[in-house]
């Protein structure tokens, strides 16, 4: 029986099993994916994140590039979520899906892909894209509209030629419609 199990291996997940490695408490991370599996695979190609790179002060993996300033893209925060794990030796176990949780008298059963396991402790650390979500009216809209939710968006070139309405203003909806412009300067 495990102490703690680790439902996830991005940044939040990541940040308890350091903290945990350095108390010397028996754990393990489960992930479904890769490290960062949510950033490969949630967010399109040219994503980046919308805080300046001096504010990435993970326990133990702080940024110490030349670009403080900076804005790092999807591809370069995986690379440093993987060194950080692979610095303090994260007790990962990927391509693991969770499938339930369980309470019971002594913790926790988990049902696994990879088989049952138990645990004293269990921290759901996932990522926010679990199931994108559409609004109901979308879906009485004519078949010919593409429809593409943020989290599986790619880039400009995997829509089909046309208008494109972004609808959201937040920080996906904002970096779409600018990567959406500057494809169309490129033309």
């Amino acid at each position: 029986m495990q102490d703690v199990v680790i439902i996830g291996a991005g940044q939040a997940g990541l940040g308890l099993s350091y903290c945990l490695t350095q108390q010397g408490v028996d754990h393990v991370i489960l992930e479904k994916g890769d490290i960062g599996r949510a950033w490969r695979e949630d967010r399109w190609d040219s994503f980046c994140l919308v805080t300046p790179n001096w504010t990435i002060t993970l326990p133990g993996a702080e940024y110490a590039g030349d670009d403080p300033g900076g804005f790092m893209d999807r591809d370069d925060f995986v690379r440093h979520l993987e060194a950080w794990a692979k610095s303090f030796d994260a007790p990962l176990q990927t391509h693991t899906e969770v499938l339930s949780v369980a309470k019971t008298d002594a913790g926790f059963k988990l049902e696994t892909s990879a088989g049952r396991m138990e645990a004293q402790r269990v921290v759901l650390a996932c990522a926010t894209y679990q199931h994108p979500r559409m609004p109901g009216f979308a879906a009485a809209l004519d078949a010919g509209i593409q429809q593409v939710h943020a989290a599986g968006y790619r880039s400009p070139a995997a829509l089909t030629p046309g208008g494109v309405l972004v609808v959201g203003s937040g920080q996906s909806g904002c970096q779409i419609t600018e990567e959406l412009n500057l494809s169309l300067i490129h033309i």
